[in-house]
């Protein structure tokens, strides 16, 4: 009896963040597997933002809109939100990271 194949996933691979880095748009569209224009209506509702990069023309992200991105599109092809639930998801998401890191800090000797 044949074994069936799992069905590929189309999440894309992990991603293995470096301090530091910023990327092109079209590297974000690669590590996330997210249309471009996509990416850009996240910018414009304010899901994710571009990082300054003085030295270069165009949009740059960080690490952390990488892994906004992958999570929003998690949120949206898995369980079909629209833009205001998105939104709001996001700001709880970076409620949640601020308070880890005052959590953090107040644990520190």
């Amino acid at each position: 009896m044949k074994k069936a194949k799992p069905p590929a996933s189309t999440h894309p691979p992990p991603f293995a963040a470096t301090m530091d880095n910023v990327y092109s748009i079209e590297t974000v569209v690669q590590l996330t597997r997210t249309p471009r224009h996509q990416i850009a209506v996240y910018c414009r509702h304010g899901l994710i933002s571009p990082v300054p990069a003085p030295e270069r023309a165009g949009r740059w992200f960080d690490d952390d809109a990488i892994r906004m991105v992958r999570r929003i599109e998690r949120l949206r092809v898995d369980h079909d939100l629209n833009l205001a639930g998105l939104r709001v998801i996001a700001e709880l998401l970076r409620e949640v990271e601020r308070l880890r890191d005052d959590v953090r800090a107040l644990r520190r000797p």
